[in-house]
């Protein structure tokens, strides 16, 4: 699995735990931190594609 790939998960299921357990996260800075983690694991996969993996 690709490095970018796996940054994104855990920052994506990082964000999703931090709100569901502490809310007190700003909604646009949970879906800041969501949006970039969809775009980490976006670019991993299309990384790992161009190089054959």
């Amino acid at each position: 699995m690709n490095r970018l790939i796996m940054m994104g998960i855990v920052l994506g299921g990082g964000t999703v735990a931090f709100d569901h357990l502490v809310r007190e996260l700003p909604h646009w800075l949970a879906v800041v931190l969501f949006s970039a983690a969809v775009i980490l694991i976006l670019a991993g996969m299309i990384v790992s594609r161009r190089a054959g993996v």
